[in-house]
């Protein structure tokens, strides 16, 4: 058996101001033409389909057709479940009649987990999809107080689909969570707060291939089967060194034999050029990429004259200047600095905040408080 592994697809992705719905027909056209070619016999899309829980008009057409084209059309069985920027009520709309023509949506958890069953010529293949779903709603979902963590939220899940599986028959877990070990970029969203977004291999090793979403670089997570696709495009300039693209999976008689990356080719690339404005403006005349989506980092001293506008002359999809200016004599760099703290949980920021503020940190009360918040919000929002 094979078949594609993709996700992060992040549709109606708005970046810097800047529409990506170009850019995704343009990489969804490649994948399209990819599963035409190497006839998997399914397609999994490993959760954030979307980039917001309400898509925009464009985002659901470009989802409409990779979903007539490639379950329709060409008749490959489609398994989606939906990730922490997915509304999964609204992913999941029709998905009991889209069932019958083999296109599998997963969007919101149910009691019973029941496996999409594939068939090859070595027998069967059971995936488990698991939509995305926060400690919080696990709690009131499962009632039971004891849950406090993703980790927690899995191995519930995992316990529960291991004793009902069949011995000795092939098995793929399809999930949307952060593994320890695996590296993460800056355009992903946290999925938790206080420490609690973070699970171990181990809880789901005992599947023949997990097919992760979430993270955007594509990546084994120290376990060859567990693995991440990555996002389909570039989504911030922390990604400009990814290689984009999906996987295909062989099985063999045993389960996993091997991945292989697909690389996807962007329409516009994302990229960072480096050195003073003047030299890169003049640079721009040999540049065969000008269209790029490019961020400047600037070496120039002193005051600079509307350095965007210029860039736009010659770059007219430049998004972001930096001054590579050192804050003191130390040699801090202010825009690592800024990137650290983009990167910072929620609850330390507002500590942080509440001691500038105050002149006290928050007390353990106090901070229970504001992750239980943050965690409500963030539920509340998807």
């Amino acid at each position: 058996m094979r078949f594609i592994h993709t996700a992060d697809w992040h549709l109606g992705r708005i970046f810097h101001d800047v529409s990506l719905l170009d850019d995704q027909r343009h990489a969804l056209e490649q994948l399209i033409a990819e599963i035409e070619q190497r006839k998997p016999d399914a397609v999994i899309i490993a959760g954030d389909v979307y980039d917001k829980a309400i898509p925009p008009e464009g985002a659901i057409h470009l989802l409409e057709d990779f979903i007539h084209r490639v379950g329709g059309h060409l008749g490959v069985p489609i398994i989606m479940i939906s990730g922490n920027h997915d509304s999964g009520a609204r992913l999941s709309f029709a998905s009991s009649l889209l069932a019958k023509a083999n296109i599998h949506i997963i969007g919101k958890t149910t009691s019973a987990m029941r496996p999409v069953i594939l068939h090859d010529e070595h027998g069967e293949v059971y995936f488990y999809p698991l939509s995305y779903l926060s400690p919080l709603a696990a709690r009131s979902f499962y009632q039971d107080s004891e849950i406090k963590s993703h980790q927690d939220v899995i191995q519930r899940q995992v316990d529960d689909i291991l004793k009902d599986h069949p011995q000795d028959e092939r098995s793929v877990l399809i999930l949307h969570e952060f593994v320890i070990g695996a590296e993460e970029s800056e355009s992903e969203r946290v999925l938790s707060i206080g420490g609690a977004s973070h699970i171990e291999a181990g809880i789901i090793s005992a599947f023949d291939y997990v097919a992760m979403g979430h993270l955007h670089r594509p990546q084994a997570t120290g376990v060859e089967h567990i693995r991440y696709s990555g996002s389909l495009l570039k989504y911030s300039f922390s990604e400009v060194s990814h290689s984009k693209g999906v996987t295909e999976v062989v099985f063999n008689a045993a389960g996993f034999e091997r991945a292989e990356h697909i690389a996807i080719k962007p329409l516009r690339d994302m990229r960072i050029i480096q050195g003073k404005l003047d030299d890169l403006l003049q640079a721009a005349s040999i540049d065969p990429r000008t269209d790029d989506f490019v961020c400047a980092e600037l070496l120039d001293e002193g005051v600079l004259y509307e350095p965007m506008r210029r860039l736009k002359e010659v770059y007219p999809n430049a998004l972001e200047t930096r001054r590579l200016i050192k804050a003191n004599h130390e040699g801090i760099n202010t825009e690592k600095s800024f990137h650290e703290l983009h990167r910072q949980d929620i609850t330390e920021l507002f500590d942080a905040f509440y001691q500038h503020v105050t002149g006290n940190p928050l007390d353990q009360t106090q901070q229970q408080f504001v992750t239980r918040l943050v965690e409500e919000l963030n539920h509340s929002h998807n």
